[in-house]
């Protein structure tokens, strides 16, 4: 039987202020006890062994991205907070990798944007909106403690995964009659997924191909869903590797 490349899809906070519908307010990761943190998270997927490191940049981002890394590997950069350089550019230094793969989409094709949709529910539809507030987000706000490792787990928790993908689809409940208000942001990001997919197919091709891609954590569902779904390649669950 022949072997299929593998794919770990790891699911992870934005350390940054992003317009997420949930994310973390940290204090300082900078700091010692936050770079140790990081560290653990870095050793972990180090047993996974990646050939290549994907990273939630849009596509055609990637030269910049691999000229910022090509500085940090030569100390002419200095980490930013966020996961792609924290996390992303640290284990792809480790490894010895020369270069990183940005797979993201952002282009919006004349879509309403989440926050745009969250307000017309607020207005129009507010018990809906209290809905998606009360079920949703408030249960999806990371617990801070104890760490920024136990976090990256908490990421990628079934539960956590499951109630995420729920969200959107109360989301794409909210509108009135024929206007599809919420359908309208989620066919976008039903695209942006599919995308990102697609994009991991592209550089994941070769038996021996190990492909980690880092990501927030509300992608996980359906980028793994797309993966597997398309029988091209092992999808590698990362909880095999946090303990």
């Amino acid at each position: 039987m022949d072997s299929k490349p593998k794919v770990m899809v790891l699911g992870t906070f934005h350390m940054r202020y992003t317009p997420d519908l949930h994310r973390v307010e940290l204090d300082d990761v900078l700091l010692h006890d936050r770079q140790r943190e990081i560290k653990e998270v870095v050793n972990s997927l180090k047993e996974f062994n990646p050939t290549k490191i994907a990273l939630e940049v849009e596509k055609d981002k990637n030269e910049c991205l691999n000229e910022e890394f090509r500085k940090y590997l030569n100390e002419d950069l200095a980490l930013e907070v966020d996961e792609i350089h924290q996390i992303g550019f640290r284990l792809a230094s480790e490894l010895n990798h020369n270069k990183l793969f940005a797979v993201d989409w952002m282009d919006n094709v004349g879509n309403l944007g989440l926050g745009q949709v969250m307000e017309w529910a607020k207005e129009e539809q507010p018990q809906m909106y209290q809905h998606i507030d009360d079920t949703y987000r408030k249960k999806l706000q990371l617990n801070m403690a104890p760490n920024i490792y136990e976090m990256v787990k908490q990421s990628n928790s079934k539960a956590r995964i499951k109630l995420d993908h729920e969200m959107y689809m109360a989301i794409a409940r909210i509108g009135r009659e024929t206007s599809y208000i919420g359908i309208d942001w989620v066919r976008w990001w039903y695209q942006r997924n599919l995308i990102i997919y697609s994009n991991l197919a592209e550089i994941s091709t070769l038996p021996d191909d190990r492909t980690l891609l880092i990501i927030g954590s509300g992608h996980v569902h359906l980028v793994t869903q797309f993966l597997k779904e398309s029988g091209l390649v092992d999808v590698v669950s990362p909880n095999e590797y946090f303990r």
